[in-house]
Order: C-alpha cells, then structure tokens, then sequence
C-alpha cells in the first residue's frame, strides 16, 4: 500500500470508529474536509496538470492548517507550474520556514529568483549597418590577442559565486565559534552586489542564506546557468594554530601535496550528505555523463586562470599568500567551465579569526577578488 492509500485507510479506519463509539454522545457531529483532504486534493490535480484546480484546494489546506510544510510545498509547485512565480516564492520559502531540512523549497526559490534572461532569437538576422560590421572585425582582432598563453581565450561574462558549506553544514569552527558557513555567506553576498553593481558580469549564487546545498548540485548549478566561471569560497583549517593566508586551488587527479590532499578531504567530506540525496528515487549520476576528456580541458583552464588571479590579487587580498595548489575537489570535479576554489584564510588561527570577524575585513577581502576577476 502506498502512502496515499494508507492515509486514507487510517482517516476512514479512524472516522468509522468515531462514529461508532462517539456518535450516539455527539448526535449533531459531522466530519468535513480538512487539511490533509484539500491537500491530497492538490497533489492529485497536480498530478493531472489541473494546476489551478490544486491552487485553490492548496490554499484552503493551508489556511485550515497553516503549519503544514508538505501542503506549502505543493502550493509551491502548483504556482510554479501556473506560472505564479511570486505566489509559487513565496509559499516554498514558507515550506522551507517550517522545514529547515526542506532543500527542494529552497533550491526552487533560488531556480525561480534567479533565472536567467531568455535569449531573443530572431527567424531572419537583419543586415548589419557599417558601423556593426567594423565593431565586429575589432572584436574579432581583439580576441585573437587573447587566444595566446599570456590571455585567456574567452570572457568571464557569467559567474556562479559558491558560498561554502551552509545549514547543518557549518565547515570549519574557529575557537571563537566563527563558523566558516557564515564567513563564506557573507563574503559571496558583497562579491555578488559588486558585480551587480559594476554591471560588466552576470553573477548567480548556489545559496543565498543559511540552508544545505549538496556539492553535486553547485556545479550542476553553474553549468545550468552557463557560467564562464565557478568561483568557490572556504576558509581554511588546520590542526595546529600556527598557519595561516590564502591559497588558490584548481582541480586534479593527484594533489599538488599533503596538504593539498587533506585541505580536499576535508572539503569533500560532506558527500555523506550527498549519497543520502543520490540514493533516493529517479536521482540522476550527473557525473557519469561529464565527459573525462572535456573535464580535463577545463581544469587546464583553471590552472591557467588560477595563475593570472593569483597574481592579481597578491598584492590586493589582505592575506598572506600561501600560492597556488591543486587537488580533486568534488565540487570543482563536476564544473562545466573553468573552475577555482579560494580558502580565505584560516580559521584555526586566531589572527585570521579576529580578521574574518570584522565586517570591514571581510569588505576588503570582496574588493579584492571582484578587482582580480574584472
């Protein structure tokens, strides 16, 4: 018997005895639809594709039981699929109020508040003016420049901003309690109304509160909004005090050292969280359709943009440089574009702590990498 099927037999199985113990007491009592009725309603016409149908029952179930995450959530869809999107927000950010642990509500606020502009094709291109035309040889010759070793062939256009960790995942805990959850949060939020701001690139964020995004679906994240760049944040960890700055990482098959390798362990440390999403029904491997060969051409590209950052933002960062290394981090693995992990300091030591606890710091540190990438 499947859940619907057993909802139903314990609501009829607990009606008949009510009504056989109790109805001679209360001769007047009748039973109506409650929220749990209205809700399996909604799923139903949502099932059908009677979005407005299940919009309606959707809403009484709420109203009647307003606590009601799973009802939220089917309000979520059933918007979503109407194209409601303020009303489809707003109920799954209250799905994910009452369900902290709810990451689907909150991955489809992110989808639906982030969506990417649809590109206007036209049937027929238009003749192009003069003008036009010696714009686009320009461009051309321009590009051809940056074809060499010393340039980069293509332009960071797009970026996905990757806020480290989140939710129950708080990744590195200094002494102090800085979680580096909340430092990595803040960091990507500053760098993104930057970019915003300068208005020369398109940013996107895997996450942008405190909730659980599993490694997988980040880099699946930025191939889906076609990135040009997957920008990483970390701060890092250490079991003695005494190191401290920031790397640049790029990824590997091997790492460039011990450390390297322990610095990703402890980053792909959290795919115990991963396999519990990846083994529930209808999950799709999305790294056994990534090409190895396509893989490995991206990840030379993010060595060579890992060198031109690094040496950008030595002088910047307000860190000790600690170089470049690489290693096989799992959400940089699955990247569909040039890709780099920052770890911003270390949390184990009590200098950098104090640092990434000041607001104006942590300015200082977005300045830096948004001057680096533009």
């Amino acid at each position: 018997m499947n859940d619907f099927g057993r909802r139903q037999f314990i609501r009829v199985l607990g009606r008949s005895l009510l009504a056989s113990v109790g109805m001679s007491m209360f001769p007047c009592v009748g039973f109506g639809e409650d929220a749990l009725d209205y809700a399996l309603k909604g799923q139903a016409f949502i099932e059908q594709k009677k979005y407005l149908e299940a919009i309606q029952a959707l809403k009484k179930a709420v109203e009647i039981n307003p606590g009601s995450d799973w009802a939220y959530g089917l309000l979520g869809r059933a918007c979503h699929h109407s194209g409601k999107m303020a009303e489809a927000v707003a109920a799954f950010r209250e799905a994910a109020r009452l369900n902290p642990e709810d990451t689907y509500s909150r991955m489809m606020v992110d989808i639906i508040t982030q969506k990417p502009l649809p590109v206007i094709r036209r049937e027929k291109p238009r003749e192009l003016t003069p003008l036009e035309k010696e714009a686009l040889k320009e461009e051309s010759e321009m590009l051809s420049q940056f074809g060499s070793d010393k340039g980069l062939s293509y332009r960071v256009r797009r970026i996905v901003i990757d806020p480290g960790h989140g939710g129950f995942d708080s990744g590195a805990v200094g002494k102090s309690g800085l979680m580096e959850k909340d430092v990595t949060l803040d960091i990507a939020l500053k760098l993104y109304d930057r970019f915003k701001k300068e208005g020369t690139m398109i940013p996107f964020l895997t996450r942008t509160d405190d909730y659980f995004v599993p490694l997988a679906e980040r880099a699946v994240s930025a191939n889906q909004f076609q990135a040009d760049l997957f920008l990483s944040l970390h701060i890092n960890a250490n079991e003695k005090s005494a190191p401290q700055g920031s790397e640049t990482y790029f990824c590997s098959e091997k790492a460039s050292s011990r450390e390297a390798m322990k610095v990703a362990e402890f980053e792909n440390s959290v795919l115990k969280y991963d396999d519990m999403i990846r083994n529930e029904k209808n999950f799709l491997d999305f790294e056994g359709i990534l090409r190895g060969i396509e893989q490995k051409i991206y990840w030379r590209e993010s060595e060579r943009f890992a060198n031109q950052f690094q040496g950008k933002i030595r002088e910047s960062l307000p860190f000790t440089s600690r170089g470049i290394n690489s290693a096989n981090f799992y959400v940089l693995r699955k990247a569909n574009m040039p890709a780099i992990l920052l770890e911003l300091g270390f949390i184990s030591n009590e200098n950098d702590e104090a640092k990434l606890k000041k607001p104006s710091f942590r300015d200082q540190i977005a300045e830096s990498i948004s001057r680096g990438i533009l």
